[in-house]
């Protein structure tokens, strides 16, 4: 494909999320306690390169597992742009209990003295992708083309 249909693809995609995300937010409205369950993980719907330079694992993080229908959405467009690998969702208990389990003493006291969540997060991201590897994403970054064609391990 070249690259003036990868720019279209992606601007279709992009703006077909941002209408979804646009009209799920009267659902709030209306059902405004309402939240959908991210799941902590989700295997690799079809089969996973074992051999992959990157592993086809994607990371994301926040403090709560449930989430906005927009927020859920992204997730779901996100697991459909990425059916050959795992997912894994970790909230802001488990990221304590991963770093406590799989870091140095002082990595996780280093953790335990943030206060700020997002720099939590960011200690636990690097700790993670270095102990597994893998794709960390925002839990509202969407991909607009499917991972294992940006993770080409030819080049």
């Amino acid at each position: 494909m070249n690259n003036t249909a990868k720019v279209i693809a992606n601007r279709l995609i992009r703006l077909t999320g941002n209408l979804f995300k646009m009209l799920s937010y009267p659902f709030h409205w209306v059902f405004p306690k309402l939240r959908f369950t991210i799941p902590a993980y989700s295997p690799a719907k079809l089969n996973m390169r074992a051999n992959a330079t990157i592993p086809r694992t994607i990371w994301q993080t926040n403090f709560t597992d449930q989430a906005s229908l927009p927020v859920y959405l992204n997730y779901l467009f996100n697991r459909l742009m990425s059916l050959n690998c795992d997912y894994r969702y970790v909230s802001t208990e488990a990221r304590g209990e991963f770093l406590k389990e799989h870091a140095s003493p002082e990595v996780y006291d280093a953790y335990s003295r943030l206060t700020n969540g997002a720099a939590q997060a960011d200690l636990w991201r690097l700790v993670v992708l270095n102990t597994y590897g893998g794709v960390y994403m925002d839990i509202d970054a969407t991909l607009v083309w499917p991972l294992d064609k940006l993770l080409d391990d030819s080049q």
